[in-house]
């Protein structure tokens, strides 16, 4: 009986680790595609939640939003103040600390006051700079926690930050602005009598429409965010899932945080006048890891398979096959004149994790055997692929540029004698194969990619 036990809960764990996240869903029928989806984002949120890792990120954004949060709210102030709609960014940060209770008002009412004493014209060059960089900075880290989360390992050039950094600051305030007038005139009492006066729609229906206004303004945030503020390609799927789920956790982390500060009087007690401040902190805290959760969920979503859940580094042979077969999927790119491929579609091509994908690609490029490109974004192979050897292939994956030297190491000579003689076989045996000759080779019938579907092809259904 304790060996089924056992059995039963290997099953359920290596099913939940593996198999959940390898079945391929869309053969499915929509109940099994529902419940597997339900599924997939409970492990998601889980673990997300459970992760050090995103924690760490979260705090490190609270500590540059207490930095950059009035620099933030004075150049929203200067941008609506162009509009006569400057006075909106007290209702902005009254809706975004509304959880706080009582203490939200009064922390709103100190950070608008900051930002009314703030005289951008006594700062002078070197402070106007200064504030601008304190600005750039979260928008920054807010991007590398992003692209940490979807692996990306190349940051945006100074010139494109700039760009669209700006173009957030300044667009950015106009379209919160717009979005709460909306949303002001969705809840306005002369609106729903007009609304129902010309429409068959129930008052049920609109009190629904009223309540779910705020909802639907934190979805599009979300979704713009994940969609936009990633360094890679994010599906719109994707980035509607991840907002979805961002908003759904905004709203009952926000229930929450209002019960837990109602019930908090040991905070006043124990910090008297500053516990708004610590209540304070462990919003942002919350929020922060509310927003990251969402972007896990996003990428899960977009790469299901690369959430495998693999316990310490992978494999040196799961490196070295993954690794060759990237470059045979390039290399047939190559040859049919599709252009640069991007390491997202290498992972739906060979079905590996991403993450591997990605460190693979950065050896590569270090070997010299790959190079990026921009227009289009993607890799592309830096020599003709009939001077590209497997060994060298190989080589790159077993000695990236970047890892420590074996050669440092001090190894008996019997030792070092049989490595050499393992590498001197694998010389002899594969000297002459080259990256052309292994992609032009016609697979035979029964092998296990015969079956699997042409790269372009799996792209256009996915």
């Amino acid at each position: 009986m304790i060996r089924d036990g056992y059995r039963t809960v290997s099953g359920v764990r290596r099913y939940l680790e593996r198999d959940l996240w390898t079945l391929d869903a869309a053969r499915r029928g929509v109940m099994a595609r529902l419940g597997v989806g339900a599924l997939r984002a409970v492990m998601v949120l889980v673990r997300a939640l459970t992760d050090p890792d995103l924690n760490l990120e979260a705090t490190a954004l609270v500590y540059r939003t207490l930095l950059s949060l009035v620099p933030l709210l004075a150049v929203a102030f200067s941008v609506l103040k162009a509009f006569g709609a400057h006075y909106e960014i007290e209702g902005v940060l009254a809706h975004l600390l509304a959880p706080l209770g009582p203490g939200g008002a009064e922390l709103t009412t100190r950070v608008v006051g900051f930002v009314d004493n703030l005289r951008v014209s006594v700062l002078g060059a070197i402070g106007f700079v200064a504030l601008f960089y304190t600005v750039l900075s979260v928008i920054e880290r807010v991007e590398s926690a992003l692209n940490r989360i979807w692996h990306v390992r190349r940051p945006r050039s100074l010139a494109r930050k700039f760009s669209d950094y700006l173009s957030i600051l300044l667009v950015g305030p106009v379209l919160v602005f717009a979005a709460f007038a909306i949303m002001a005139s969705a809840q306005s009492y002369w609106l729903v009598q007009r609304v129902l006066a010309a429409t068959h729609l129930t008052w049920a229906a609109l009190v629904v429409a009223r309540h779910g206004a705020p909802f639907l303004l934190l979805v599009a945030a979300f979704t713009l965010l994940y969609r936009l503020l990633p360094y890679t390609r994010v599906t719109s799927a994707a980035a509607l899932v991840g907002g979805v789920t961002a908003a759904l956790l905004w709203q009952l982390a926000g229930f929450g945080f209002t019960l837990f500060v109602a019930q908090s009087t040991s905070y006043a007690a124990i910090y008297s006048g500053f516990a708004v401040f610590v209540i304070a902190l462990i919003w942002l805290q919350v929020a922060w890891l509310v927003v990251l959760t969402g972007g896990q969920v996003a990428y899960v979503h977009q790469h299901p398979i690369s959430y495998v859940v693999v316990r310490g580094r992978p494999s040196l042979l799961l490196r070295e096959r993954v690794g060759l077969g990237a470059l045979v999927e390039i290399t047939r790119g190559y040859l049919g004149g599709t252009g640069p491929t991007r390491p997202a579609q290498l992972a739906r091509a060979l079905e590996a994790p991403l993450a591997i994908l990605e460190d693979l690609v950065e050896d590569f490029v270090a070997a010299g055997l790959l190079v990026r490109t921009t227009e289009p974004d993607g890799v592309a192979l830096a020599r003709a692929p009939e001077h590209v050897t497997v060994v060298d292939a190989l080589t790159a994956v077993r000695e990236p540029p970047s890892s420590y030297d074996v050669g440092a190491a001090t190894v008996p000579a019997p030792v070092a004698a049989t490595l050499r003689r393992r590498d001197d076989v694998v010389r002899d045996a594969l000297g002459g194969t080259t990256l052309r000759s292994l992609a032009t080779t016609p697979l035979e019938i029964g092998a296990p990619d015969a079956a699997r579907p042409a790269p372009a092809a799996r792209d256009r259904a996915a």
